[in-house]
This record gives structure tokens, C-alpha cells and sequence, in this order.
């Protein structure tokens, strides 16, 4: 244990050291140019390869200790995307992992990056598998909300029902489904499902759209499959939608309603076009 928490310490420490090198970095922010390349490789060695692993395998030094495990890029294959299923990201996808970070996990906000050194990393990090130099990232197009109440609730849940939420999430939502304990992700490792009751383990996050497009593009590497056709019209999409937005929120409409007053169905926090 003395050893476990030494390692720690030295993981903790390069990774403050790499945070302070970044400040002051920045790119062109023109296309991609060596330059910009040899930007991100620095700004990844010093702040991501500790837990991506220098080769971008997922295998950094902090690696066996966290859970879930790092993405390994090589593979092109990426959990968080507004892209269909299997899909590549698009650099606003993968932006907005960065500086966001992903709730729950070791992946913290890099909100502190300049757009022209987030550009650089990205540019780097796409070097890793040869899926980005072949194939187009499309987004999915997300249909326009309906309304949120209580009858879109009840359908949703007998859509939770129907397309067979449950064997993994459990009839609750608490992540204790049939399946739960026997779930591994594409690299072989243990992977739990997501206790839909709380909204802070959602790692994309918990809106109505973050759901959405965990729904319906699912997460690549990973047992949780894109339910798009599973449904026949958009009603009956965002009918789901609001049934596991509403257990995220307590099963509370009260609680669900306030906290959509602060929260956007609209895709602009995700499709940032920050790249100009």
C-alpha cells in the first residue's frame, strides 16, 4: 500500500509539472503543420501519455490503477461522440472531452488550454490510429425535443422496458441488471453499467442531449449498443430520453423540470465550431 500511494504521488507530481509546462504553448491555429504536431506531441507526453501511455495504447503508468480504464486510441475507437456507431469522432467531439473531462472517471476538465494548443493535442492524438486519415466524422442529426412531462415518462419507461434496458441497468436504473457483473468492454477489462439514478456518474453528462446521444449513438468499445432504429418515431426517442433523464433526476418531475432550467436541448455545446 506504502508503494501503491508512492506511485501516486509521482504520478500526481508529473502530471502538475506537465500543467505548468502547457501555459504559454500556442499554435497558428492554421491547418495542421509540423510545428503544430511537435506542439501536441509535447503537450501530450506531459499531461496525457501518464495515463494514455506514450503510444496511445491506454497503458500509461497510471493505467492499472484506474477505473475505467484510459482510452486506448490506437484502435480509432472512441465512447463519446456525436458520430454513429463505431463511427470516428469529429474534433469537436473529442474537444469537448478535453475540456469537459468525463464525470466519474480519471478524466479531469482541460478548460485551460488556449484553442490553438486544444487544436494542437487533438491534431496529435488523431496521429494514433489511421481511421482519421481514411474516414469522415458525420454527426448524427438529433430531431427536435418534444415535450417534457409525465405521460413521456411512462411511454419512455415502457420503451426501457421493451428494448430491454433492464438486462444491464437493471429494472431500476441503479446498474444491478442480470448481465450487470459479466460485462467487459472490446480490450477485455471488467465494465460496469451506469447507475442511471445518479446524474453525477453520467460521463458525458446527464441533459436530455447528452442522454440522447449516448442512446442513440451508444459507446464504442463498450457492451452499451446505438438503440437508433429501435424506435420508430422521434416521440417515442425522446420518450425514453426523459424516462432515464427523470431517474437521473431523483425520479423527481419536480427536480427534472428545475434543472432543465439551467440545462439546453440544443447541440451548441456540443458542435462548438471552435476550429475557424
Amino acid at each position: 500500500m506504502i508503494g501503491l500511494q508512492h506511485r501516486f504521488g509521482e504520478i500526481t507530481m508529473v502530471a502538475t509539472i506537465g500543467l505548468a509546462l502547457w501555459h504559454g504553448i500556442a499554435g497558428s491555429g492554421e491547418p495542421p503543420t509540423a510545428e503544430q504536431l511537435k506542439t501536441g506531441r509535447f503537450i501530450y507526453e506531459r499531461g496525457c501519455a501518464i495515463c494514455h501511455g506514450m503510444q496511445g495504447k491506454g497503458d500509461g503508468l497510471a493505467a492499472p490503477y484506474l477505473d475505467p480504464r484510459p482510452r486506448d486510441f490506437t484502435k480509432g475507437e472512441f465512447k463519446f461522440r456525436t458520430t454513429l456507431n463505431g463511427a470516428i469522432p469529429t474534433v469537436d467531439d473529442l474537444a469537448r472531452t478535453i475540456t469537459h473531462g468525463l464525470n466519474g472517471t480519471a478524466m479531469s476538465p482541460w478548460a485551460e488550454l488556449s484553442k490553438q494548443d486544444l487544436q494542437a493535442v487533438i491534431t496529435y492524438v488523431e496521429t494514433f490510429s489511421e481511421r482519421f486519415k481514411t474516414e469522415t466524422a458525420t454527426p448524427i442529426k438529433v430531431p427536435p425535443e418534444t415535450p417534457f412531462n409525465m405521460e413521456a415518462v411512462r411511454r419512455g419507461q415502457r420503451w426501457y422496458t421493451d428494448i430491454e434496458c433492464g438486462k444491464c441497468h437493471g429494472t431500476e436504473g441503479r446498474g444491478d441488471g442480470p448481465s450487470a457483473a459479466e460485462l467487459k468492454d472490446n480490450w477485455g477489462f471488467p465494465i460496469r453499467p451506469t447507475d442511471l439514478t445518479q446524474a453525477a456518474l453520467y460521463k458525458r453528462g446527464a441533459s436530455p442531449t447528452d442522454i440522447y446521444l449516448t442512446v442513440f449513438t451508444g459507446l464504442t468499445g463498450t457492451p452499451m449498443p446505438s438503440n437508433a432504429g429501435n424506435l420508430e418515431k422521434p416521440q417515442d426517442e425522446w420518450d425514453l430520453v426523459y424516462y432515464v433523464y427523470w431517474l437521473s433526476q431523483g425520479k423527481s418531475f419536480a427536480n427534472a423540470q428545475k434543472a432543465l432550467r439551467s440545462q439546453s436541448f440544443s447541440l451548441t455545446g456540443v458542435q462548438q465550431t471552435w476550429v475557424k
